[in-house]
């Protein structure tokens, strides 16, 4: 009986040596890339345009949307998130890194008119043209995993940064509108804060992993990837 007691804290001991070197042996360096749908991007949006504040699909096409000003947008496709991502572990548990991410929209037709008078006179804008939108985000990350065991990891996280827009000149109309709260901006060329939570990620492998996660931002409500460590 003492033999079987022995044998069994010896056998205890080394799955749980065996789990603590699986734990102590990690890579410090991950690469990565993902594809997420749904992204909520352009809520804190200089312009007032309809592309921006929305919840979009990978590939979702309205024919016809109406906004408030007017304006029409026929057959607005929207492109899912594409992101590339670095990070550095520090401890099994803490990673660091920083990840790019691209989100595009196109229109194949905004029409717009705008037609204002005064006692000083009259001013019209018409906008009649096709193009893409496009947001490239730049983030800091942070990934906390909390539980690690064989192939597969829980964890959770967020991301950090900055969004770069662009829109082409056919579908901005040829001057600023200001309002009694805020302005309509044309500018090409814009910049705003960028924010996205990863509430719940798994991953399933020891090198080459793959991994799916769900939350809410620039990266898309649910995003599936691979990841490298090296």
């Amino acid at each position: 009986m003492k033999t079987l007691f022995v044998l069994g804290c010896i056998f205890v001991y080394s799955l749980l040596n065996a789990q603590d070197k699986e734990n102590t042996l990690y890579t410090k360096h991950e690469v990565g890339f993902s594809i997420g749908i749904f992204p909520t991007i352009g809520f804190i949006d200089p312009t007032n345009d309809g592309l921006g504040g929305s919840i979009d699909g990978p590939v979702f096409c309205h024919t016809e949307q109406v906004k408030s000003d007017g304006g029409r947008y026929y057959n607005m496709y929207h492109l899912g998130a594409y992101t590339l991502n670095y990070n550095y572990h520090r401890n099994p548990n803490h990673s660091l890194g920083v990840s790019l991410s691209w989100v595009g929209k196109h229109i194949d037709r905004y029409w717009w008119y705008h037609y204002s008078s005064s006692w000083f006179g009259s001013s019209s804008d018409t906008v009649n043209g096709s193009g893409y939108k496009h947001y490239f985000t730049l983030q800091g990350n942070y990934r906390r995993t909390y539980y690690r065991q064989h192939k597969i990891s829980l964890y959770y996280g967020f991301c950090l940064g900055i969004t770069f827009s662009v829109r082409d000149k056919d579908i901005l109309y040829n001057r600023t509108y200001s309002y009694l709260i805020g302005s309509e901006s044309n500018a090409r060329y814009y910049f705003f804060p960028a924010i996205h939570l990863n509430a719940f990620g798994f991953e399933i492998g020891k090198k080459y992993k793959f991994n799916m996660e769900f939350g809410l931002g620039t990266q898309g409500v649910l995003k599936t990837g691979f990841r490298y460590d090296f």
